[in-house]
């Protein structure tokens, strides 16, 4: 028989926690270390107010959030551009639809589980599926200029804050960038730059 770990509190520390979710198919998975724990449907954002991509961590917990529509549980992220976060409903017919501001909604009895298994810290990757990323520019703001910062930073050619502004530091990142893979050195991220860097670093 398997038990739930928190079952075991004080005799067993589960390994680490870390979500994946797949806003394409609408679905979020949870990990302990590298086992699956379980995949729970989800409702993510609008075309108009899309779940922010990249690469997060879940900055903090409130059980029961004031707010109805958040459901039992609220799960903040650390995503500079703005409030998002996984939480509960009181619209359950919403789940796996299109339909947030940007937060990923789930089932109260859903999120309670996740809640008790993850911690402050928690990496929380967002994704498309065959996502086509758009040219980015200096001056770019949004999501992808901070996903492109995230994956400049995991290859070490960025050191700057994770903060979705495309300025003169990632602009540089870039360059650099093109410049080590052979690539035409514009400092732009277009189509051939995105294949590169996506190539490289975690889908």
């Amino acid at each position: 028989m398997t038990f739930h770990p928190r079952f075991l509190k004080g005799l067993y520390t589960p390994p680490a926690a870390r979500i994946e979710i797949n806003v394409t198919s609408r679905l979020l998975s949870l990990y302990l270390g590298d086992t699956p724990f379980g995949v729970y449907p989800v409702g993510v954002g609008k075309p108009t107010t899309p779940s922010p991509l990249g690469l997060w961590q879940i900055r903090e917990k409130i059980i029961n959030p004031s707010w109805e529509v958040l459901g039992a549980r609220w799960m903040g992220l650390d995503v500079p551009w703005g409030n998002y976060g996984l939480h509960g409903t009181n619209a359950p017919w919403s789940i796996g639809q299109y339909v947030s501001n940007g937060c990923i909604r789930m089932y109260n009895a859903d999120v309670e589980k996740i809640f008790d298994l993850v911690y402050i810290g928690t990496p929380v990757h967002i994704y498309a599926s065959n996502s086509q990323y758009r040219t980015l520019t200096p001056g770019s703001v949004g999501y992808e200029v901070a996903l492109l910062q995230q994956k400049l930073e995991q290859l070490g050619f960025y050191r700057g804050n994770l903060d979705g502004i495309y300025g003169p530091a990632t602009e540089g990142a870039v360059r650099s960038f093109q410049r080590a893979f052979g690539l035409a050195v514009d400092g732009i991220a277009g189509p051939a730059t995105w294949e590169k860097l996506l190539a490289m670093t975690r889908p």
